[in-house]
């Protein structure tokens, strides 16, 4: 899906949402990484805001305003004003209580726990695992060895 189509001098403009994820994906250096884009029509008929939120994984001030000025530069010609937004990625906890998954995994086991005691729940779980282990090894297995 189109975010916005534009005429500029240098003929017509179509930009999308992946397109501008990956323009700006490879623009960045490897530590960098691009969270969100906004595009909204400006006031003006020659321009369109764009609003980059990038990682900033310890850099400095210098480097900021160097990749700042880099990419309003490549962006300007396109009739694109940006607004970059410097932000520093979630670590720690956070994901795991956010994720269904591990909400789904503590419910489970506390549910075996409750009908099954600790024995059944142990044995429940070494076997799971056992089986786990063993299907992740034969597809590292055959991934090393089934394409010689």
């Amino acid at each position: 899906m189109y975010y916005l189509w534009k005429n500029t001098p240098y003929g017509i403009i179509r930009v999308s949402c992946a397109g501008l994820y990956d323009f700006a994906n490879d623009i960045f250096k490897s530590k960098l990484r691009l969270y969100s884009v906004t595009l909204s029509p400006s006031g003006k008929k020659e321009h369109a805001d764009l609003t980059l939120v990038i990682s900033e994984e310890d850099l400095t001030s210098e480097t900021k305003a160097k990749i700042e000025e880099h990419i309003t530069s490549v962006l300007k010609p396109m009739g694109l004003r940006t607004l970059i937004v410097w932000s520093s990625p979630e670590r720690g906890i956070m994901p795991l209580i956010q994720s269904p998954y591990a909400w789904a995994g503590i419910a489970s086991c506390t549910a075996m726990i409750i009908t099954a005691g600790f024995k059944g729940f142990f044995w429940t779980a070494f076997w799971g695992l056992a089986v786990w282990f063993t299907i992740k090894g034969m597809k590292f297995i055959a991934g090393r060895f089934g394409n010689a």
